[in-house]
Order: C-alpha cells, then sequence, then structure tokens
C-alpha cells in the first residue's frame, strides 16, 4: 500500500467506496486513514480529516460530474483530438474533487498550530477554516441538543449540502465523526461512516436524538477498498459541521 510522508507522519492511502442504498441513491464514502508516526505505531483517530475529505467531495462532484460529462461527449463527438480533450478535462474534473486529500492533514496542522498525527481525536471548531482553505467557504460548527440534530441535517441535506456530524459513544465516553448527505422522505439518515467505510440507513424523527450502532447491518453494494472493522453504539451528539444558510 503506497504512504505519503506529511512532515514526518506516513500515511497509508486508502479508498474510496461506491455505496448504493436500497432507495437507489449512491454515496462516496472514503475510509479514514490509518495514521504510521516514525515509530510504526499507528493511530486510528482521523475520522474528523476523512469526514472534511468526504464533504469536499461532495461538495465539489457536482461540477466534477459536469465536467467528466463534458469530457465524455467531446471524446465521442468525433472532433479532431477529441478523445485526447475529453480525457483530459474528465481527468482534471476528477482531480479538482480530491487532490487536495494529501494536503488536509497539513492544513489541519497549520490551522491548529501543532502537527496533527492521528493519535487523538480531532477538534471539529476547526474543521470550517480548514474547509475554508480548501475552497468551501461559508461552513460553521454549532452544538445543538441532541434532539435537534435530525432537523437540521434533514434542511441541510434537503439544500443539497452534506454535514459532519458527531456521534457520542455509549461505552467509554469518546466520540466518532460521520458525514450525513441525505435524509430520505421515509425519515432515514444516510450516515456515511469513514471508519469501515460503510452507509447506514438509520431511522430518525423530527424533535427525536438519533442514535447511531455502527455494528449495525447495512443496506448497501461495496466497490472496492480497505477498511477498519468493528464498531460501537451510541448517539449524534449535536456538534455538527454545516454549511450557513
Amino acid at each position: 500500500m503506497p504512504f505519503i510522508s506529511v512532515r514526518g507522519i506516513f500515511v497509508s492511502i486508502t479508498s474510496w467506496f461506491a455505496r448504493f442504498d436500497r432507495f437507489g441513491s449512491v454515496h462516496a464514502v472514503r475510509s479514514q486513514d490509518t495514521i504510521t508516526d516514525s515509530t510504526g505505531a499507528d493511530s486510528s483517530n482521523s475520522c474528523g480529516i476523512a469526514s472534511i475529505l468526504m464533504i469536499n467531495f461532495k461538495m465539489k462532484k457536482h461540477l466534477m460530474l459536469a465536467g467528466m460529462s463534458a469530457g465524455a461527449a467531446i471524446a465521442s463527438s468525433g472532433v479532431p483530438l477529441g478523445g485526447y480533450i475529453g480525457s483530459s478535462l474528465a481527468r482534471g474534473a476528477f482531480n479538482q474533487a480530491v487532490k487536495e486529500e494529501p494536503a488536509i492533514y497539513k492544513i489541519y496542522s497549520d490551522v491548529t498550530g501543532s502537527v496533527y498525527d492521528g493519535s487523538t481525536y480531532s477538534n471539529a471548531s476547526f474543521y470550517p477554516e480548514v474547509l475554508r482553505q480548501i475552497g468551501l467557504s461559508g461552513w460553521e460548527c454549532v452544538v445543538l441538543s441532541p434532539s435537534q440534530v435530525f432537523d437540521a441535517v434533514k434542511t441541510a441535506t434537503d439544500a443539497g449540502n452534506p454535514v459532519i456530524a458527531r456521534v457520542g459513544w455509549n461505552n467509554n465516553g469518546g466520540g466518532h465523526f460521520t458525514v450525513i448527505d441525505q435524509v430520505h422522505p421515509s425519515g432515514h439518515v444516510c450516515v456515511c461512516d469513514p471508519w469501515d467505510a460503510e452507509l447506514r440507513l438509520i431511522k430518525g424523527s423530527s424533535g427525536n436524538v438519533i442514535n447511531y450502532d455502527s455494528t449495525s447491518s447495512v443496506w448497501s453494494f461495496s466497490l472496492g477498498g480497505n477498511r477498519h472493522t468493528g464498531g460501537n453504539t451510541g448517539s449524534f451528539s449535536g456538534c455538527i459541521v454545516r454549511k450557513k444558510s
């Protein structure tokens, strides 16, 4: 597996997964990196960084898909050099959505003033500035009551904006960052979990806490990739990072 060195920290490049839910929606989920320090020790607390990467991809994918479609159209148009122009445009559009991945670690470190090595949880209050520095301005970190999360994520995703939402675990007081990118009319919340790169459909409703079980079965089909195993149970704590309305 290839590694990228970021300020002496070795980051293994993991995978993007295509997830298809039972309602016919497609979701891009990225598994979080395993961070390996200079001593060879692994840490797996990079869920926040992976969530930022997913937000970056999901917010830019409309431009990416438009570019790839244009690229395919040019490539098949019969215009001289159309194949070269089309494939180059498609590749460039894709890179625009994901090229910042290795840089997120450095940007987060610059924003916080200390090198982030994955050995501790990242701090969501810094995420809006990290997002701004990768070209996504107008984001905020808010702390709501747990019973307000469903309405907040539904409002955001109905407007086409995914959110980063923190889960608080029941058994150890720890937490975990995920991305929610859709709420179906049935009330099923689409949770993109970077730990195991799975998509889970969690039933929610207005005014009620959204419980989360990352050991539960999934309604998705996956294509390729490396990911962690195991899980935990908890609920969405109310800490979310969203685009300002």
